[in-house]
């Protein structure tokens, strides 16, 4: 038996979890419900963040990639999406939420959902990097620019991202601190031979790139 566990998906079973002969636990960057100590992000902060940045470049048509259904990353950053708006006095449409499921296939799906639209938003702030990738490209295809037609944010700060063109504006989760706290954490719990611990989170960043600009 290992001596602790970092868990990395909130979508496994809290019974599993749950068993006494189990070693300590800590969950990371996603969470499930119950007592689990854990170190994750504000990802509906970070999509306060998105929003407020299309916000203030004077977009108002503000669309989003959605994550997969049931996902607590996907859960946290709409929520996060459709508080923003709110506070903003905008009305989310309900074909202002385009399916995704973190993949840039999924991207280019709502891409090409997009193309179809008349009075399409003019940004889109997407649930990941990933499926970023896949809009702007599926955009850029079809004739369309980005930032000069829709402008794009993201989620995560994946390494490729800077290298598009144009690079991409996106929050960025600090991945390797997280693993390293993680790590530190459990280590933690296991010399004090616990199964608790407290919770953690770690500060996202806004990083501004080029894929932002005001609407046409």
């Amino acid at each position: 038996m290992a001596d602790g566990l970092v868990v990395f998906d909130g979508g496994l079973s809290a019974e599993v979890l749950s068993r006494r002969a189990r070693p300590p636990v800590l969950m990371a960057c996603e969470w499930m419900e119950g007592d689990l100590p854990s170190l994750t992000v504000d990802n509906a902060e970070g999509a306060r963040m998105a929003v407020e940045h299309l916000l203030a470049q004077g977009h108002r048509r503000i669309g989003h990639i959605a994550g997969p259904e049931g996902n607590v990353l996907s859960i946290a950053r709409l929520e996060g999406f459709q508080a923003a708006m709110a506070e903003a006095g905008l009305e989310v449409a309900p074909d202002a939420i385009f399916e995704g499921d973190f993949s840039m296939d999924s991207g280019a799906r709502a891409a090409r959902d997009w193309l179809r639209r008349d009075a399409a938003p003019t940004a889109l702030f997407c649930a990941s990097d990933e499926m970023a990738v896949g809009f702007v490209g599926a955009v850029q295809r079809a004739g369309k620019l980005v930032p000069r037609d829709v402008s794009v944010i993201g989620f995560d700060n994946i390494e490729v991202v800077q290298h598009l063109s144009p690079a991409l504006t996106t929050i960025r989760q600090p991945r390797h601190l997280i693993g390293a706290r993680a790590a530190e954490m459990l280590l933690e719990m296991i010399a004090a031979g616990s199964l608790s611990g407290p919770s953690e989170r770690i500060a996202l960043e806004f990083i501004e790139r080029d894929s932002v600009a005001p609407p046409a």
